[in-house]
């Protein structure tokens, strides 16, 4: 019992951990809301009472809240932000001053809302094992609270609670929690957040971004963020992973056409994108398909595969919506991930990215009308531009041609983060004339200006490359670092849109890519995923699919015709699933209930009670008319009882008392045969 005051601050600790990693609380927050536990933890070291101080703890309490609500409203912004500072502070005051068992039950109570909050704000992985913690960890401090008023009755050194059965409980807790999770029904409240709010790109970090603004100084950072994983149709083989990447070298975001400076911009007079929308459960007929998880983004952009003849099934319950630059957008911001499946994508090896120009393409109308000065303006960056095309091809070319001879040429630039002609005063003369080496951003700007100065209608497009393929995940793992610029330009010979990309290759991302790190990183998102899939994401559809397949299962069986319900074609079959599913439920909760003293047993419950002990049960149904236990009475009290009836047998029965207290807490075999004997030998003294 020494260190059983330390067992309230359990779930205190429990409950910061778990709301700690939420990542919704800033770093700050996070610190200060472990002040007052850590505060409280050195009370206890020091053995301090603070009993006599109480009033003006309570008082300091009420000034910190006054005065942490204005900042909390103004950089948190939430209502839930507030709710747990102040719980964090109450545990702490509570933990630092004198406590009885009233005070330490509060203490469970707190933490147990604490923990709540963290349940209604995330679902990874990460909260699988706080929720075993905080299970395993209520369980102690329970354990704790109902052994000590009976152990401390008992002479001689107090024992020790057995805290061994806490792994049992906590088994028994998943158990019924898998149970439940498997066949309650899923329940969607459907929220709807606040709408997106367009965010550009910083500057100072690699993502996507609605618009390319050049000429800024400093070097891009790099943004490990995942956007996305793209996991391959079902049933394809490893060797065909590489040809998918190829197809999948590009994912289309936005195009930009309008150039105002050295910035560009989307097109209000943008057609619409040629993307068919399938509403969630209806599956074309075709070959299976691509499936996206998509990450929540501060941009709401789709980033999306070139195919001939798109088809993708949109979320359930979230709206998808065509904008300027023939984007896919989120008409709202979605809770969580989403998972887009998408299909029709262009199967021709021809299609994939093998030259300085690749042959994706579009079916896209030709531009008509303002659009046509508008894809052809070069502004007061495109001088630069124009001599560099003027130089490398004298000749005049087809649209294709010339672009890959331009995209070869500046293929032969450096690729850097560092920015070198950020700070100039034109960018994009001083990235062709003298440093030679930029972002993707600069490449993908010069190569649309160099074909808009020869009459060739181009844009300059911003979505992703291609991330590395996780073999541990079986899916290609897309992160912000992967943001990329790049060219659409009108091939008017073969009357479509055609895709180039004159940025040189950039590296790999050595963080997921390279070394021991990189594969536990990979193993670490793998199994996240696995998680956010198949836990997570598991729907009523889920459940339906999986009640169909047991019934289809059940119905396959032969079944004689006096217990076939229904019509003799077997119609009826599935009122014979149901009558067995129902049958089988009550069979177990019959089962579960006659077998309730030995279960409880099993998983420590009510372990003082008369009735959980098995030897026990002769001696009960010896007296269970005459002196039967009382509602709440623990063994040693109705043994006792039954002593003051017979004051010869009130030796035996104290022993017989200590016995079965040492049996109900772990024993072992010996003592258990040692009460049997004990048992027997009084059963002989009482009458029915």
């Amino acid at each position: 019992m020494k260190y059983s005051r330390w067992t309230d601050h359990l779930p205190a600790w429990l409950a910061y951990g778990a709301v700690a990693t939420t990542g919704i609380y800033e770093p700050w927050e996070v610190a200060w809301m472990a002040v007052p536990l850590a505060a409280a933890a050195g009370v206890e070291i020091a053995r301090v009472d603070l009993g006599r101080w109480r009033r003006w703890l309570q008082s300091l309490l009420i000034l910190v809240l006054v005065l942490e609500v204005p900042i909390l409203r103004r950089q948190s912004g939430g209502f839930l932000a507030i709710i747990v500072h102040l719980l964090f502070m109450l545990m702490g005051l509570r933990l630092a001053l004198p406590r009885e068992l009233p005070q330490r039950r509060q203490l469970l109570l707190m933490g147990f809302l604490l923990f709540l909050t963290t349940a209604i704000s995330t679902a990874d992985l990460e909260f699988m094992g706080w929720a075993v913690a905080w299970v395993a960890g209520a369980s102690i401090v329970l354990l704790q609270q109902a052994w000590e008023p009976s152990a401390l009755l008992r002479r001689g050194p107090t024992p020790i609670p057995p805290y061994f059965r806490t792994l049992r409980w906590t088994l028994a807790c998943l158990l019924m929690a898998g149970a439940f999770f498997v066949l309650l029904p899923r329940i969607t409240l459907g929220l709807r957040p606040l709408p997106w709010s367009v965010s550009a790109f910083t500057g100072s970090s690699a993502g996507l971004s609605d618009s390319v603004i050049l000429g800024r100084a400093g070097r891009i950072s790099g943004n490990s963020d995942i956007v996305m994983r793209i996991q391959p149709p079902q049933g394809m083989s490893a060797t065909q992973i590489p040809v998918l990447a190829k197809r999948l070298a590009l994912l289309r975001g936005v195009g930009l056409e309008k150039l105002d400076g050295a910035r560009w911009d989307p097109l209000q007079t943008t057609p619409r994108a040629l993307w068919s929308m399938v509403p969630s459960g209806v599956w074309p007929n075709q070959e299976p398909p691509l499936e996206m998880t998509l990450e929540p983004s501060s941009t709401p952009i789709l980033a999306l595969p070139y195919s001939d003849a798109p088809v993708f099934q949109s979320p359930r319950g979230v709206q998808l919506t065509t904008g300027q630059g023939g984007a896919i957008r989120w008409a709202y911001q979605p809770p969580g991930r989403q998972y887009l499946n998408l299909f029709g994508l262009d199967r021709r090896e021809e299609n994939s990215p093998g030259g300085p120009a690749t042959p994706f393409r579009m079916k896209e109308p030709q531009p008509y009308g303002p659009r046509r000065s508008i894809l052809l303006y070069t502004g007061t960056i495109g001088a630069a531009p124009r001599r560099f095309a003027d130089q490398a091809v004298k000749e005049p070319l087809p649209p294709r041609a010339l672009a890959d001879r331009l995209t070869t040429q500046l293929r032969s630039f450096t690729y850097t983060l560092d920015n070198p002609s950020g700070s100039a005063t034109d960018p994009i003369a001083d990235f062709l004339e003298h440093s030679k080496a930029g972002h993707c951003e600069y490449f993908a700007t010069s190569l649309a200006l160099m074909l808009r100065s020869r009459g060739v209608y181009a844009r300059v497009v911003n979505g992703y490359r291609l991330g590395p393929w996780s073999a541990e995940g079986g899916y290609f793992l897309v992160t912000q670092n992967e943001a990329h610029s790049w060219v659409e330009y009108y091939d008017s010979e073969a009357g479509f849109w055609r895709v180039a990309d004159p940025t040189p290759p950039a590296p790999p991302n050595a963080a997921l890519t390279q070394g021991f790190m990189g594969a536990v990183q990979r193993w670490v998102d793998a199994v996240r995923f696995r998680w956010d899939r198949h836990v997570v994401r598991f729907s009523g559809e889920d459940q339906s699919t999986g009640f169909d397949w047991a019934t289809a299962k059940f119905s396959a069986l032969e079944v004689t015709k006096p217990w076939r319900l229904g019509s003799p074609n077997g119609t009826g079959s599935s009122w014979m699933v149901s009558l067995g599913v129902l049958l089988l439920f009550i069979t177990i909760a019959a089962i579960l209930w006659r077998t309730r003293l030995f279960w409880m047993a099993r998983l420590g419950l009510s372990a003082t009670a008369p009735g959980v002990l098995r030897p026990l049960r002769p001696l009960l149904r010896r007296t269970r008319h005459s002196l039967p236990p009382e509602r709440g009475e623990t063994l040693r009290t109705w043994l006792l009882r039954l002593a003051k009836t017979k004051p010869d047998r009130e030796p035996a029965l104290k022993i017989l008392a200590s016995t079965a207290e040492s049996v109900a807490y772990g024993g072992g075999p010996a003592k258990e045969q040692e009460l049997k004997n004990l048992v027997k030998v009084e059963v002989g003294h009482w009458k029915r």
